[in-house]
């Protein structure tokens, strides 16, 4: 039997105008486990408002 691995996937700035969409995909298009991290710095407002923190 196989046995399949869920992938773990780090996306750093996430939170702009690429990586949102990046971000978006991940999760909603595959079944990976996705960690965003993003200080924040220069996005005026994250694009990913409604996902958990």
């Amino acid at each position: 039997m196989v046995t399949m691995k869920t992938k773990n996937i780090l996306v750093t700035g996430g939170a702009g105008f690429i990586g949102s969409a990046v971000v978006r995909h991940l999760i909603n298009d595959t079944e990976y486990s996705v960690v965003n991290v993003d200080k924040l710095t220069y996005a005026r407002q994250p694009r990913v408002p409604n996902l958990r923190q």
